[in-house]
């Protein structure tokens, strides 16, 4: 009874000692996430004048999931200069941007994309005033990368206020926040200690039945 009590207390300290190494040897390797977006913005109501805003999507473009949480540019707005004498008014025209990761930690990502949504509000009066503003719905749903990582994107800044375009060249970016989170997996090292403590228990106590004295 000692002896299994003990081998008890030898499993349960192997097991504390596992958890230890495992939450000690938790930092995460670089994750990148490359991937690149699609645009469009809705021309048909909501413009009075001439439209002057594009989108340039993303191309190419990568970051770094390890911290769990990361800005991530979508692409820019470009705000062009109306006509002298001339203004274009946006009453709540609707965008939208296609997020498309490409790939994670370059094993390739297929089929897989979020619309983001949002409108447009303001005036472009000048080369030098425009007071419109990108506002973005927050998305719904994760992007599942790998089936152990989803990713979320949020707007956690608010409006964004496109420049004019002898402000920057009017270039403005439209930025997401990404937050990352990975389904956990016991460290090797937990469930080599956790194996090695359950086999040694296990065969003490056959031993230990071996060696008890028959009765008659």
């Amino acid at each position: 009874m000692s002896m299994t009590k003990g081998l008890t207390r030898l499993w349960s300290a192997a097991l504390a000692a596992g958890l230890v190494a495992g939450a000690g040897t938790s930092v995460e390797a670089a994750a990148i996430l490359k991937y690149q977006t699609a645009t469009a913005i809705n021309l048909d109501k909501g413009i009075t004048g001439p439209n002057l805003i594009s989108f340039t999507p993303a191309s190419s473009a990568g970051v770094d999931l390890a911290s769990g949480s990361v800005n991530a540019g979508l692409g820019t707005f470009v705000v062009a200069p109306p006509a002298a004498g001339s203004q274009t008014v946006y009453d709540n025209v609707p965008f939208a941007i296609t997020f498309l990761p490409q790939s994670l930690d370059d094993q390739p990502i297929t089929s897989v994309s979020q619309v983001i949504t949002g409108v447009l509000n303001g005036v472009v009066d000048s080369p030098y005033h425009s007071t419109v503003t990108a506002t973005f719905n927050e998305p719904e749903g994760k992007i599942n990368l790998d089936g152990s990582r989803t990713i979320a994107l949020s707007f956690p800044k608010g409006d964004k206020l496109l420049v004019p375009s002898q402000s920057n060249g009017g270039v403005t970016t439209a930025e997401a926040q990404i937050t990352s989170t990975v389904a956990p997996i016991p460290e090797p090292s937990m469930i080599a200690l956790t194996l090695t403590a359950l086999g040694g228990l296990a065969l003490r106590r056959r031993l230990s039945r071996r060696r008890a004295p028959q009765t008659a």
